[in-house]
């Protein structure tokens, strides 16, 4: 039966009921269709296989030899099928499967693994797998039911949830400070060593406005680096300016090894979003998260909008 449709499935399913109560009328009843639809559903299976499946008498109904020979896989597929709903019934109202969710290095570290804990000691049937890296994935073809990602989102195939605005700095140390004349206005920082970080080969902006326009510094810099922790341990060791989120170097300002610079320049318009797959029936586990997130979106303002 090449190229099986539902329907097909349908009629097999249709005709191991029949042979199982030896009546059309009983069949029906069974599953709760008209008599006329059994026996036109098992006519069109016998017409597709070109055989005969049924011995119709007014009294008996017998299989044929050909129909001894189906009944057995037919009974396979309906017992397959019912497993399936059964499976489908459960899924739908008991959390079950591995959560994959996907996040920055930084995040992972100073929030989303604590809460990604909570959510499992919470929902103990669930899985959970984080890959923490800051490349961009693509959510489809890895599998990924979450990924949480720096605004703005341009895939129009993802549906985002926003978190919290995204507070940056930009940054230097003493030493190198120093040694350099402190920028007055972001024009100027083309002519400093620029720390610059990088997803996938392209270079994450740096944003200023003031009161006339918005612009970016678009100078590549001489220190490239994809991890937002390494790029701020350069710059407290005195290899240039960074541009960096506070709650990656809030801390090495509060202790004086990092020191603020243009704050009244920097436009602070970056979000932390939560993106999944649009999709019509969401599983039940990403039901449960983004519920769980929601419920959590404050801590995410207290780490990164401060």
């Amino acid at each position: 039966m090449a190229g099986t449709s539902m329907n097909d499935l349908n009629g097999l399913v249709i005709f191991a009921k029949v042979a199982t109560f030896k009546s059309f009328a009983k069949a029906a009843r069974a599953m709760n269709v008209p008599t006329t639809t059994v026996s036109r559903k098992v006519q069109a299976l016998e017409q597709q296989l070109g055989a005969k499946l049924l011995n119709r008498s007014t009294r008996t109904l017998s299989l044929t030899e050909v129909g001894e020979q189906i009944l057995p896989k037919a009974q396979l597929i309906t017992d397959t099928l019912t497993e399936v709903e059964l499976d489908a019934e459960q899924a739908g109202t008991k959390p079950i499967g591995t959560l994959v969710v996907s996040a920055p290095p930084a995040l992972s570290r100073d929030l989303l693994g604590g809460l990604l804990a909570q959510f499992h000691r919470r929902y103990p049937s669930i899985d959970v797998n984080l890959i923490s890296s800051n490349r961009f994935q693509d959510l489809t073809k890895q599998n990924i039911d979450f990924a949480l990602r720096l605004g703005p989102l341009t895939d129009s195939n993802l549906i985002a949830l926003p978190l919290s605005k995204v507070h940056y700095c930009l940054v230097a140390s003493a030493d190198y400070l120093a040694e350099h004349p402190t920028p007055q206005h972001p024009n100027e920082l083309e002519q400093h060593s620029l720390i610059r970080n990088h997803v996938d080969g392209f270079y994450l902006p740096w944003k200023f406005q003031d009161e006339q326009s918005t612009f970016e510094v678009n100078h590549t810099g001489k220190l490239i680096c994809d991890d937002l922790q390494v790029a701020k341990e350069m710059a407290v060791n005195g290899a240039g300016i960074a541009y960096l989120p506070y709650s990656i170097v809030g801390g090495s300002i509060d202790n004086g090894e990092l020191s603020p610079l243009l704050a009244e320049y920097i436009n602070q318009d970056k979000r932390m979003l939560l993106v999944y797959k649009e999709r019509q029936y969401l599983p039940l586990k990403s039901q449960l998260f983004l519920q769980f997130i929601r419920e959590r979106k404050g801590e995410f303002e207290v780490l990164l909008a401060p």
